[in-house]
């Protein structure tokens, strides 16, 4: 008979009762109370030889378990529990640094380039309600082989930010912005993309402290090579739908955000969906990184269509949102040397 194996933080009660059963010496010490999951045995059978797929339990949450793929073993065919066990044990400690140690589980495989497909939204669309109904889809039919990030499946943004377009060098255009923290300090952003395209250059300077909020004076000390002009602030709020990817490990994010300039509120509502970084385990490939963000982006345009979303298929960045405006507008004048 099959029973649940899982509640809150700790196996349920009707496993336990099970297992106390069949191990009545270990009931008696209470050390059944005590598991803590282990591992989860994937077998693969066939004519010729059964293949196992270890998994090790990497984070515990109140609404589940996750487990990785730490090792393959290959056994002959017809192998049994008492075969595949005592190996599987052994090997479940393998990438134990990257399966034990919370802040180690995770690796971003292009650090410094952001890969990002966007959707714009037309209309006068709600991004929570779009956000909350879309997140509880995931690991559903509507996003088949993709599984929340367990206990961090949505996140809440706002930022307000002030962006300088970079004119020249040809080999740095792209903008540098300002993003204002909770603290008084400023994290800086610096992209460099020639056009708006999947991949672009993506660095961050923190806690800056910027004398008198005079942006243009910090660019011509810290960055005097750079020709630049001001754009509009704007503020962005953001919610982020994370998930992952069961079969490659790939986390990605669908941040779905509305930008409003300043004064004058121009508005832009998009639904991004980016990489963010890549579960260490067995197997890890960076070359599944973009065919899955793409299976991603179709199941998020599909999603969109089928609820009725008017929607387009774009690369469309604030940046190009922020020049179209001035280019209706008058441009601002460009300054640095």
């Amino acid at each position: 008979m099959a029973r649940p194996t899982w509640c809150g933080c700790a196996l349920s009660e009707s496993l336990r009762t099970d297992l106390r059963g069949a191990w009545p010496r270990a009931a008696g010490a209470g050390s059944i109370d005590f598991l803590s999951p282990i591992m989860v045995l994937r077998l693969h059978g066939s004519p010729e030889r059964t293949t196992v797929e270890v998994l090790a339990c990497t984070r515990l949450r109140e609404v589940g378990a996750v487990f990785a793929r730490v090792a393959e073993c290959e056994f002959p065919a017809g192998a049994t529990p008492d075969d595949v066990v005592p190996v599987a044990l052994k090997s479940v400690g393998n990438l134990r640094e990257h399966v034990a140690v919370e802040n180690q589980v995770f690796r971003n495989l292009v650090p410094g380039i952001e890969i990002e497909n966007k959707i714009t939204l037309h209309g006068d669309v709600s991004i929570w309600q779009l956000t909350s109904e879309m997140a509880s889809q995931v690991g559903s039919a509507s996003f088949p082989g993709f599984i929340p990030d367990v206990g961090n499946e949505v996140q809440r943004w706002e930022v307000f930010q002030h962006t300088f377009e970079v004119l020249s060098p040809e080999a740095e255009r792209g903008y540098i912005a300002f993003q204002e923290q909770p603290s008084g300090a400023f994290m800086l952003k610096h992209k460099v993309f020639a056009e708006d395209t999947l991949r672009r250059v993506e660095t961050f300077r923190h806690n800056l402290t910027v004398p008198g909020g005079d942006f243009a004076a910090f660019l011509d000390l810290e960055y005097p090579h750079l020709t630049v002009r001001a754009l509009r602030t704007f503020s962005r709020t953001r919610f982020d739908v994370n998930l992952e990817s069961s079969a490659t490990g790939h986390f990605f994010g669908i941040e779905i955000d509305e930008v409003r300039t300043a004064g004058d509120e121009h508005v832009l509502r998009q639904a991004e969906v980016a990489y963010h970084r890549s579960r260490i385990h067995d197997g890890l490939d960076i070359a599944t990184v973009e065919p899955e963000l793409e299976r991603l982006t179709n199941l998020v345009d599909s999603y969109l269509t089928r609820n009725g979303v008017d929607h387009e298929r774009t690369f469309y960045s604030k940046l190009s949102f922020l020049r179209d405006i001035e280019s209706r507008s008058g441009a601002a004048s460009p300054t640095g040397r």
